[in-house]
């Protein structure tokens, strides 16, 4: 199948299970953000930035990792893509075991320096899954390799479809105290991470057989580190964002706190609502950028990658912009929909909120695609540039905007949306820098 053609079928198949998987967040968050009210659902948001920032750091860069490794490799001899598979899971294993056990011992400070002691609870609940996410990004980029985007589709659904039932359980089951009640929704990641590994563990049992061993093998040390090698600059590039997030998890609602009483509740609706509706959008063009990565990095001609890019960019314009204008036009339509029990004034602010983020939906959305093809083509640093860039200007804005209290949340809003338009604007750079096109890209043979 042309290059162009695997990504529309992976993206499809991987769009189609991220829809689902966050209409089903979607349906969560609305119950989630009525049951615990804006104080709640901010208690509940502060925790994620941080969150968030350990998961990058446990592995979140290995989906793409491995999945450039096999599928610019399975074709050319070597070691079986399952040995990769392997080997990460050891080496992610005690990876994921350290941070896990950091989250846990250090909560209380966290939760303190976060302004909210009383969700140190919520992270000793959460720490397991770090550990657990770090396997699953294991599997999901070893099938990714394979372009068979179903394990990871199906795996995020049973994800969201156990959140759901169990967090919702909990957090009212816990109710009128709000902080355990938050804690009793959080504990329900570490239950649905649980759920997904099994499936995993369970498909690539079944699915090994498919893939017969390849004739050289390669040590368990030398695959780590070319899994490091593909890791690190994939992880310093996606970190940045859920690390600016964890930097306005203490600017905001500091910030706000000088000349607001509702500070944190504010923040909620910056990143339960804003954020949770414009990631919609954006995570089914994610599926482009994870469907671009196997089809750029397997090229062997420089007219396959253009192709392969230029299908990519389109797919990722026409879903993108379908997703700003629906943000955008129809905002206050979106946020009766799906958070009828916000007061009136909450509402306005978070029509106001997921309007001036919809730009964010087009920026962003470019930038993943932009990414995918960097690291496919093995330029694996030059997304550092452009999202460092974006995120010291979104900084700079940041501790600028929210000190207005005209603008109040609505600065963390701008700020964000300057990050993105100027790190897809630098990375489109170097996405479209005059090539030597007509070059073969040969695959390398792994050598033992």
């Amino acid at each position: 199948m042309a290059n162009g053609g695997r990504i529309l079928k992976s993206a499809l198949t991987l769009g189609t299970g991220i829809l689902v998987s966050k209409i089903l967040g979607a349906i969560y968050r609305i119950p989630l953000t009525n049951v615990l009210g804006g104080y709640g659902i901010g208690l509940y948001q502060t925790v994620f930035p941080v969150y968030a920032v350990l998961l990058d750091f446990a592995g979140a860069g290995v989906p793409s990792a491995l999945s450039k490794i096999i599928s610019s490799k399975k074709e050319g001899g070597g070691v079986t893509s399952y040995e990769y598979l392997l080997s990460s899971v050891k080496l992610l294993s005690l990876v994921g075991i350290v941070f896990s056990v950091l989250l846990g011992v250090l909560s209380r400070v966290i939760a303190s320096l976060q302004g909210n002691s009383s969700i140190y609870l919520s992270y000793i609940l959460l720490s397991p899954s770090v550990f657990l996410v770090a396997l699953i990004s294991c599997y999901r980029g070893y099938f990714q390799g394979l372009s068979d985007m179903k394990p990871t589709a199906i795996s995020q659904i049973i994800e969201q479809s156990v959140k759901l039932f169990v967090g919702l359980t909990l957090a009212t089951v816990f109710l009128p105290d709000v902080e355990k009640s938050v804690a009793g929704a959080v504990s329900a990641i570490t239950v649905s991470e649980v759920v997904a590994l099994v499936f995993l563990l369970i498909y690539s049992r079944k699915k090994r057989k498919e893939f017969s061993p390849l004739v050289f093998h390669v040590g368990f040390f030398y695959r780590s580190g070319e899994i490091i090698k593909n890791t690190v600059p994939i992880t310093i590039t996606g970190i940045a964002i859920p690390l600016s997030k964890f930097i306005d998890s203490f600017i905001i609602v500091n910030v706000l706190s000088s000349y607001t009483d509702n500070a944190t509740a504010l923040y909620g609706l910056f990143s339960g609502v804003g954020t949770t509706v414009v990631n919609l959008p954006v995570s089914v063009c994610y599926a482009v950028a994870i469907a671009t990565i196997p089809a750029v990095a397997s090229a062997r001609y420089g007219a396959e990658r253009i192709k392969a890019r230029n299908k990519a960019f389109l797919y990722t314009l026409l879903i993108s912009a379908a997703g700003f204008s629906a943000c955008f036009f129809g905002s206050s339509l979106i946020v009766k929909i799906l958070f009828p029990r916000l007061s009136v004034t909450e509402s306005a602010t978070a029509s106001m909120i997921l309007k001036y983020s919809s730009f964010g939906v087009i920026f962003l959305s470019v930038l993943q695609t932009e990414n995918a093809i960097l690291f496919a083509r093995g330029e694996t640093y030059r997304p550092i540039l452009g999202i460092g860039i974006g995120i010291i200007l979104k900084t700079a804005l940041s501790f600028v905007l929210l000190f207005d209290a005209d603008l109040n949340i609505y600065g963390a809003v701008i700020a964000e949306s300057a990050c993105y338009f100027s790190a897809s604007l630098i990375n489109l750079i170097g996405v479209f820098k005059r090539r030597n096109e007509s070059k073969i890209y040969s695959v390398r043979k792994l050598t033992a």
